[in-house]
C-alpha cells in the first residue's frame, strides 16, 4: 500500500506526537519521586487555653460554648461524630453541615481533637 504525500505527512506528524508524549510520560516518572504524606504536627498544649473544648469528647451544652455554635451546630457536630467517628484534627469540622470556614477561623484557637495521645490511638 502506497501513501500520499498528504498521507505521509499525516503520519510523520502523528508519530512525531507519539514520539512527544512518550519522551514526556518517561521525564515525568523519573523526576517525580513517589508522595509522602506530609507530617501534620498538633498544635502545641501551651498555645491552646486551658480550657479549650475537646470536640471529640464535648457534649451539647459544651458545644454551644463555642462562638457561631448554636444548638443546631452542635447537635451536627454531635451527629457527625456519631456517624464518622471522633475527628483527627480541628480542620474537620468544616465537613459538619452548617460549618464553614467563617465559623471554623473563629473557633480554631478554642477547640481541640484531644491532643497527640489521640491521634496516636487513632492512626492504629
Amino acid at each position: 500500500m502506497r501513501l500520499t504525500a498528504v498521507g505521509r505527512r499525516t503520519l510523520a506528524v502523528c508519530m512525531a506526537a507519539c514520539a512527544a508524549m512518550v519522551l514526556c510520560f518517561a521525564l515525568r516518572s523519573t523526576a517525580m519521586s513517589p508522595l509522602d504524606p506530609v507530617p501534620r504536627t498538633p498544635p502545641e498544649a501551651a498555645s491552646l487555653p486551658a480550657d479549650a473544648v475537646d470536640v471529640n469528647t464535648a457534649g451539647l451544652e459544651e458545644l454551644m460554648t463555642l462562638p457561631g455554635i448554636g444548638e443546631v451546630r452542635a447537635q451536627a457536630i454531635l451527629d457527625y461524630r456519631a456517624e464518622h467517628g471522633p475527628f483527627r484534627y480541628p480542620e474537620e469540622l468544616i465537613r459538619v453541615k452548617g460549618i464553614g470556614e467563617g465559623i471554623l477561623s473563629g473557633i480554631l484557637d478554642q477547640i481541640t481533637t484531644g491532643g497527640q495521645d489521640h491521634a496516636e490511638n487513632l492512626s492504629g
